[in-house]
């Protein structure tokens, strides 16, 4: 299944605002990646360590898909397993996106509006 999504005049919109959507595509970009890397840290901390590798993965693991896209995470094979089922310290990556997304959205305001 594919699915298409297609936003009329935004191309436009860019055009008419210029160097100030490049700005502002730089300024969310780098508060995306402050966050993210704080996610990735604090994700890493709150995860269950026995040999240290699923921390050490996670906490070097932000990565920039785009500008304004950034992702984390670990590619160990039991990662996902230990989100999801440790009987302790399971939702360790969820618990610090959820912790983070009202700072990170007052911060993507707070710039913006300084633009």
């Amino acid at each position: 299944m594919r699915l298409n999504v297609n936003i009329l005049g935004a191309d436009d919109i860019i055009k008419k605002f210029g160097s100030m959507a490049d700005k502002a595509l730089n300024v969310s970009d780098k508060v995306t990646e402050t966050y993210t890397r704080n996610m990735a840290n604090t994700s890493g901390h709150m995860a269950p360590v026995e040999s240290g590798d699923l921390r050490n993965s996670i906490i070097a693991s932000p990565k920039r898909i785009k500008v304004g896209v950034w992702e984390y995470g670990s590619t160990l094979q039991y990662a996902r397993r230990q989100e999801y089922e440790h009987k302790s310290k399971k939702g360790f990556i969820r618990r610090s996106v959820w912790k983070n997304r009202e700072a990170y959205r007052e911060a993507l305001r707070r710039e913006m509006t300084k633009l």
